[in-house]
């Protein structure tokens, strides 16, 4: 019998992070990478490892921990690698994966650092490769950490200076491509890399924000789709964090581009906004993405175009003729250029849905940029249209392929849940056979003695007479009979949503494993219920999130085993600013304890120096001070206001967290709620990072920040059921 380790945060922080898992051609291998934390040696392990999907043994490809990134080489079982390499430089090695006790071999050394690779299938047997990297004057690969500079001065003439956590760099972002090509069994490299961007002054997206690179491009058979920023300074505000998608056609990816990237439209206009999520589909003919529009970013819009046209069209808007129930968060090809896979938020899950797009017999167009009749049904007026299939909705996605390359009836998927960090399942896309689960690195939770029945859900009355879902997690020793200290945790955002996922930052089974009930509610703001429903925010930062917020604590009041008074409330971002809200309401006297991290304090401010300012339906126009009729909601909704931080006095004991390098709440928001605090003579606690950003990511300051928030929960409300 296996005995489960106690759920401390140490366990949790140590414990393996395996990435989602990527079948290699013929659905008999995963590949994937895990990595480790040794507190004792304060060092980190990774390793690219195989499973074979049928017994779940897996083997060890490479220790190597400067292994940052790997990819199946299409057909057969060598695996693509670009390593970390001393001074800056990067390598690349194939390793193969039926002979794992082998040595990998280097095909290619560049000289500065890469990221972000994807390859392509040619044809005639060659693979196109491409990767994310920084321009130099001289148009070459630069690398920026062996750059020696005698000043640390930055001047700016845009207004992106920094993202999240780190400063925009000097150089910009370009996307490198070549060609590999076999030959005698080796894999080599046909020649040095090409700036794909040529002469155009722009910036790839996904390096500085949380996007990954690796969704703000694709790469076709014959050119490279991408989301870019203009380096141009720009004094529209509306264009401070927008992108634009461009297309650069590449006749062979072993030559420089003939052209300069050309921009794509939608309906033959350029669109204001942030896209994410680029594919081209598998015969190079056709591209999706998604769209979130500045003026709405909540009303998320799926596109689907004819590349060689480069120009697209709102799916649901202008293809289907009415809106999803829920918005997409995520959109891919299934295959064919008609059908395709939505990722979705949906009560509290992130699900995968698949769209099949059907035409009629005798289409009329919907438009033709060139001219030319388009015979791809994409471009049909639809006159038959089957709602969205659910193919996956226990957990929360994080990963989805076809088992077998070209075909998409089978899926790998994988998945976590609040108590399980990793689940791979094959999923059945045609709904005709159950999931066969592949492997789970927790054992369901087992590992760490947590339990899906640790889990319930709860339904009530929000304000408007609106149905609200919240999460409660509780102790694995829950007992009924007992009251418990509880957590109330308003999530970040806000539009945004406590989702049925892991988590090493905010990790609500962590928390109940300490003795506590965790009540996580999808307040006003969260995504997942509905248009309709997230947008009870705008317009209402301290509203319809708040009021939700106060009739829920007259429903908590009604369960047993909550002990009202040993409550305390704790949130990030949006949730930290939800708390501000709350000491100057009635509403503060509730808590007996808060934890505030890298919240909002005095929002005009913020929204100044924020590294992002949000969309102008948040406040009614133009997010800033000053801009009418958006500055008098930014005031009516600040938590500094002269009314508001009178009743400070009667906050409760409160952790204020926030870390030095976070430019989307910036640190003075924290260290004003602290002294706020302090000059109310509430007792307060002030911890921060000097080098973390918005979430605490590094090992030991996370368990710091565990020790922290526990020691100040215990202090307040003690722990476990009594």
């Amino acid at each position: 019998m296996r005995i489960a380790q106690k759920f401390t945060p140490e366990v949790m922080l140590a414990a393996p992070r395996r990435s989602p898992a990527v079948p290699n051609h013929n659905g008999t291998l995963a590949l994937y990478t895990v990595s480790t934390y040794d507190f004792v040696e304060g060092k980190q392990t990774k390793e690219l490892k195989v499973m074979n999907i049928e017994t779940s043994a897996s083997d060890v490809l490479s220790n190597d921990e400067n292994v940052s990134e790997a990819l199946w080489l299409p057909a057969g079982n060598g695996v693509l690698c670009l390593v970390k390499g001393g001074q800056g430089t990067t390598r690349l090695v194939v390793y193969n994966a039926d002979q794992p006790d082998g040595e990998g071999y280097v095909i290619a050394e560049f000289a500065g650092p890469l990221t972000g690779m994807k390859l392509k299938r040619l044809d005639g047997g060659s693979v196109a490769f491409a990767a994310v990297g920084l321009l130099g004057d001289d148009g070459k690969l630069f690398n920026d950490v062996v750059e020696k500079k005698r000043s640390t001065a930055r001047v700016f003439d845009t207004s992106r200076v920094g993202v999240w956590d780190t400063m925009i760099k000097e150089k910009r972002y370009v996307i490198w491509y070549s060609r590999l090509t076999r030959s005698t069994g080796s894999w080599t490299l046909e020649s040095e890399l090409h700036n794909l961007f040529r002469g155009a002054d722009l910036d790839v997206c996904g390096i500085y924000d949380m996007d990954d690179p690796l969704q703000n491009y694709d790469v076709g058979p014959t050119g490279i789709l991408f989301n870019a920023t203009s380096l141009k300074p720009v004094d529209d505000i509306s264009r401070w964090s927008s992108s634009d998608v461009y297309y650069s056609h590449v006749p062979s990816f072993a030559e420089e581009p003939p052209h300069e990237p050309k921009m794509v439209t939608m309906g033959n206009k350029r669109l204001v906004g942030r896209f994410l999520d680029l594919h081209i589909s598998p015969d190079g003919e056709a591209m999706t993405f998604l769209l979130y529009p500045y003026e709405n970013d909540t009303n998320v819009r799926v596109y689907l175009g004819h590349l060689p046209s480069l120009d697209a069209l709102d799916v649901f808007k202008e293809l289907i003729g009415r809106e999803p129930q829920l918005p997409p968060s995520g959109v891919a090809f299934a295959g064919s250029s008609d059908s395709l896979i939505l990722t979705t938020d949906n009560c509290g899950r992130t699900t995968l849905e698949f769209l099949k797009l059907q035409s009629s017999e005798s289409p009329d167009m919907v438009f033709n940029t060139s001219g030319v009749p388009s015979h791809y049904p994409l471009f049909l007026q639809l006159q038959s249209f089957q709602d969205p299939v659910t193919i996956f909705k226990n957990g929360s996605a994080t990963g989805f392929y076809p088992l077998v390359e070209g075909n998409w009836d089978r899926l790998l998927v994988s998945s976590t849940s609040f108590v399980d960090s990793s689940l791979w399942q094959i999923i059945d896309a045609r709904g005709t056979a159950e999931p066969r689960v592949v492997s789970s690195s927790t054992r369901h939770g087992a590992q760490f003695g947590l339990t899906h029945s640790m889990v319930s859900e709860i339904w009530y009355e929000g304000a408007d007479e609106v149905c609200v879902h919240s999460f409660i997690v509780k102790p694995s020793d829950f007992d009924p009979a007992k009251k418990y200290p509880w957590v109330l945790m308003p999530h970040g955002g806000p539009v945004s949503s406590w989702q049925e996922a892991w988590s090493t930052r905010w990790n609500a089974a962590l928390w109940a494993e300490q003795g506590y009930v965790v009540v996580l509610p999808n307040i006003a703001g969260s995504v997942g219920y509905g248009l309709d429903f997230t947008s009870r925010v705008h317009e209402s930062w301290g509203g319809a999130p708040y009021e939700d917020l106060v009739n829920l604590m007259v429903y908590l009041e009604e369960l047993p085993y909550l002990d009202m008074d040993r409550a305390a409330i704790a949130g990030a971002s949006y949730g930290g600013y939800l708390i501000s809200w709350i000491f100057g309401q009635d509403l503060a006297t509730k808590f007996r304890c808060a934890i505030w991290h890298d919240g909002i304090t005095c929002l005009p401010n913020m929204m100044l120096t924020s590294d992002s300012c949000g969309s102008p339906i948040d406040f009614a126009g133009t997010p800033l001070p000053g801009f009418t009729p958006g500055s008098a909601l930014l005031s009516k909704w600040d938590p500094s206001r002269p009314d508001l931080m009178a009743n400070w006095h009667r906050a409760p004991p409160t952790l204020v967290v926030h870390s030095q390098r976070d430019f989307r709440c910036p640190f003075t928001e924290g260290l004003a709620a602290y002294r706020a605090l302090k000059a109310r003579g509430v007792e307060a606690r002030f911890l921060t990072f000097e080098d973390e950003g918005h979430w605490v990511l590094s090992h030991e300051n996370a368990r710091v920040w565990s020790r922290e928030v526990f020691s100040w929960l215990e202090k307040h409300i003690g722990s476990g059921g009594v």
